[in-house]
């Protein structure tokens, strides 16, 4: 499992901007778990080493 750091734009909430990390097997796995939260604009950036051993622990989004 990779963890990614993601922004987006919440569609609901008048252009609030939603961050944090999210855990998926590959980059189109996290796109379609942060679409079903009805997220757009969404940008993703892997993290490795030591900040994606604790953000496996610490994710916003499983």
């Amino acid at each position: 499992m990779a963890v990614y750091q993601y922004v987006a734009v919440a569609v609901n909430k008048h252009g609030h901007t939603e961050h944090g990390t999210i855990l998926a097997r590959d980059k189109l796995d996290a796109f379609d778990k942060l679409k079903g939260r009805d997220l757009t604009d969404i940008s993703l950036k892997r993290v490795r080493g030591w900040s994606a051993f604790l953000g496996k622990l610490t994710a916003t989004i499983r």
